[in-house]
């Protein structure tokens, strides 16, 4: 499982409006995991924003590098992070991230590494990769936000798996779920 950390941070944001009174909610990453011999989690720790004070800030590159040493510290999981460039009129992004995901799925499909690939992920900038990987004969399943995902990418996949509510639900920890509510 490949997991692009921007997708899920979106899904969970968005359930936490939705469900929590937008309530921070927590994964259990090891029923993520669940079915997967390996994980490879992929994220870039926050830049500071222009208008934030730098205890804020600290605060949640804080909490951005302490869930990356927990992840790293669960079997089968590897953590992976690029880098957050300002860009006028854009505020900060992720760079590198999109890059790492797709060398390491291509090494790891071309090295016959796996028997079927997941990604999770909504950016329609991966459709070429998906492309590639189907073309090598990898099995791939896309692991998607139903809210913003393009046909485009979705018809590149060989299977589908929306994060739905109720899929998102039982990846939360027992604190988040009580906070959900379903």
């Amino acid at each position: 499982l490949f997991i692009d950390a921007g997708c899920i941070d979106n899904r969970l944001k968005q359930m936490s409006e939705t469900f929590a009174e937008a309530a921070p909610l927590s994964l259990a990453w090891p029923s993520l995991a669940a079915g997967y011999e390996k994980v490879f989690f992929y994220d870039a720790l926050p830049g500071q924003k222009r208008s934030e004070h730098d205890e804020d800030y600290e605060l949640r590159r804080d909490a951005a590098e302490q869930r990356h040493l927990y992840l790293q510290t669960l079997d089968r999981f590897r953590v992976y992070q690029g880098d957050a460039r300002w860009r006028s009129g854009r505020g900060h992004e992720q760079k590198k991230v999109d890059v790492m995901i797709a060398v390491d799925m291509l090494k790891h499909t071309i090295r016959r590494n796996m028997q079927a690939a997941a990604l999770l992920t909504s950016d329609v900038d991966f459709r070429p990769l998906l492309d590639a990987l189907v073309d090598e004969g990898m099995f791939v399943t896309l692991i998607y936000n139903p809210s913003n995902t393009s046909q485009e990418l979705l018809g590149a996949a060989d299977a589908r798996l929306p994060l739905s509510c109720y899929q998102m639900w039982s990846w939360l920890n027992d604190a988040s779920r009580a906070l959900v509510g379903f």
